[in-house]
């Protein structure tokens, strides 16, 4: 009887081992790698665009899964708490569009100490990270929205920045190209008051866009950096009668400024599509995750990356540079609506 008992659990120890991989490796070896893009926050059609191309990602590469999280507001506290959950759960890479960087640094490091690979997009200057991704060079974008702004104006007036948040760093690069340009080839331009941060609003846009028409009877146009600035001020406009008087520029997507567009409350939108930016992010994590590097003039396989520039920050993190960003105004507008009436973007 012992000996059949004996019998019985070499076999069963032998059928787990096995079942565990009694090839030598590990259980749950060969599980795809997990890749994770934190967005700034959820629920708004932006990064409701982004998560198409990190999904688009992990299904032309099934050997990965890709997904997009985010707070419900855009708060950095709420964001480092997401990615300190995704190290605990052992995710192999943690992308993240910050907030605020500075913000993300010890918990990036925490992540790679854990050996997941972190990396960002809009945030050139962040530290702790292998990659950050950026569709365009930020003053350079900053300096071209001037110049649609200035031709608007006639290169003379009374203008005002917002920020999405006074610690996002592309916001004010961008804003910082701008008030160079003008500086330098606009000396007619005369900026309102100091950049106003609307925390990624679209209602505290427009309160602050109607303080600001209050306040500076004069001012012609508003120029927005996060995606809600430019609807809130084309509202605000449009509520006072000043259509055609004044008028928002800025980021933005045709699906939230159209109409606004097409009143004319706003001029020009400039955006890059969230969704090859999420794309390309996440292919710059599968890189490293198969022990590859993004090298110079790569083709990152989205249009506006196909032979990105690599530049060193201040940190020494290597920054990848596209070039993709794109205008839309009253005259291509119809580019940008599918024959159903419904924005394309």
């Amino acid at each position: 009887m012992k000996r059949v008992l004996l019998v019985l659990v070499t076999l069963l120890f032998i059928s787990t081992l096995a079942f565990a991989g009694g090839t030598g490796e590990k259980p749950g070896a060969g599980k795809a790698k997990s890749i994770v893009m934190v967005v700034k926050l959820e629920g708004i059609a932006w990064f409701d665009n982004m998560r198409t191309g990190v999904a688009a990602f992990g299904k032309d590469h099934p050997d990965i899964t890709a997904t997009q999280t985010g707070g419900a507001t855009a708060d950095p506290a709420v964001q480092a708490k997401i990615i300190e959950d995704l190290t605990a759960k052992g995710v192999n890479a943690i992308l993240a569009v910050p907030n605020d960087p500075a913000s993300l640094v010890t918990v990036f490091k925490r992540a790679n100490d854990a050996g997941i690979f972190t990396l960002t997009h809009e945030a050139s200057v962040q530290q702790q990270v292998s990659y950050d991704v950026e569709a365009f060079d930020n003053t350079a974008y900053g300096k071209h929205m001037m110049d649609v702004l200035a031709k608007w104006m006639g290169n003379s007036g009374m203008w005002q920045p917002f920020v999405g948040h006074l610690t996002s760093t592309t916001h004010n690069q961008w804003v910082d190209g701008e008030v160079a340009q003008a500086e330098a080839a606009y000396p007619g331009l005369k900026m309102a008051t100091d950049r106003q941060e609307e925390q990624e609003n679209q209602q505290i846009a427009h309160d602050k866009t109607l303080e600001l028409l209050k306040t500076y009877p004069d001012l012609k146009a508003i120029m927005g950096s996060a995606m809600t600035t430019v609807p809130g001020a084309g509202q605000a406009i449009t509520e006072k009668g000043l259509i055609g008087k004044v008028a928002g520029f800025g980021t933005c997507l045709p699906s939230v400024a159209g109409d606004y567009i097409k009143s004319g409350a706003v001029i020009s939108i400039h955006f890059w599509v969230p969704a090859d930016a999420g794309y390309v992010t996440a292919r710059a994590a599968y890189e490293l995750l198969k022990g590859n590097k993004v090298t110079e003039g790569m083709d990152m396989g989205r249009p506006g990356y196909t032979k990105v520039t690599i530049k060193n920050n201040e940190s020494g993190v290597p920054v990848i540079y596209g070039a993709a960003w794109v205008d839309v105004n009253k005259d291509n507008l119809k580019d940008w609506i599918n024959p159903d009436g419904k924005y394309k973007l």
